[in-house]
């Protein structure tokens, strides 16, 4: 056995133990929305769309993913507004909600490579029995978005 594996078995063999500690990324040339979560990596599909300045329709949102638990996020899209993203913690999920009403949960943004960036909200651990909706500010034109994950109890 080389040394270079001696010492990777034992780096590989904890990654898959730990789960959470070694963070799935979805390859760069694949556009969405991704969740890493205990289920493995989740591309999001699911999402409301806006209907006014900061309000969003759920009525067409279907095949919510369910989980047990959301690491971080990977958004990969061209020439969205990263900055405009927000994380919103909702007990049920309401036909059409106000983003005014409810404060956002405390998020970091940081790129990872081109137009992939990594958003991670550590007011999410030990959350269950919700959705977590996280909003992406889409590119000029095309209306804003907010992307559910369900997280069981």
């Amino acid at each position: 056995m080389t040394t270079v594996t001696r010492h990777f078995l034992p780096l590989a063999f904890c990654c898959l133990l730990l789960g959470g500690a070694c963070h799935r990324a979805p390859q760069p040339q694949k556009i969405g929305v991704f969740a890493d979560t205990n289920r493995g990596l989740l591309e999001l599909t699911s999402y409301g769309q806006q209907t006014g300045m900061r309000t969003y329709g759920f009525g067409q949102a279907a095949g919510i993913p369910e989980v047990q638990r959301v690491s971080l996020f990977f958004v990969n899209m061209p020439d969205i507004k990263i900055t405009n993203s927000k994380i919103f913690w909702l007990s049920d999920l309401p036909r059409s909600f106000d983003e005014t009403t409810q404060a956002p949960l405390k998020i970091d943004i940081e790129s990872v490579q081109g137009n992939m960036y990594r958003i991670v909200c550590a007011e999410l651990e030990g959350k269950k029995g919700a959705v977590a909706v996280l909003k992406i500010g889409m590119p000029l034109g095309t209306a804003d978005r907010m992307y559910l994950i369900r997280i069981s109890g």
